[in-house]
């Protein structure tokens, strides 16, 4: 009788642990994804030397995420333009706030290779 006792006790253990483990593996699908679709949208940032309404679209349809230019540099020519992509998430055990996994990349206008 003790050890189903202590086997319905430690299954409470365990499913806590089966549900961190599914929010782990969840922020990392997302920020893979950001990272995946920061890496197309600065092509065409460098390429239009901007923020334009297709890479925003991009970025929603794709990740489900928003793009916002990082610092207030205009972009010309030549010059290093940052973005950042973000996206919230609500984890279950995690933390009880939702959470913004976010990127930060930069890329040089003009430069295509």
């Amino acid at each position: 009788m003790a050890y189903k006792l202590g086997f319905i006790l430690s299954l409470v253990f365990i499913v806590e642990l089966f549900v961190l483990a599914s929010d782990i593996i969840s922020i990392q699908i997302i920020y893979t994804n950001l990272d995946a679709v920061s890496v197309v949208v600065g092509q065409s940032i460098s390429k239009y030397g901007g923020i334009t309404q297709d890479v925003i679209n991009i970025v929603e349809t794709e990740a489900k995420a928003h793009i916002e230019p990082v610092g207030d540099n205009t972009p010309m020519f030549g010059s290093l333009f940052e973005y950042r992509i973000y996206r919230d998430f609500n984890p279950y055990i995690v933390s009880t706030k939702a959470m913004e996994i976010s990127i930060t990349r930069s890329v040089m206008i003009g430069y295509i290779s």
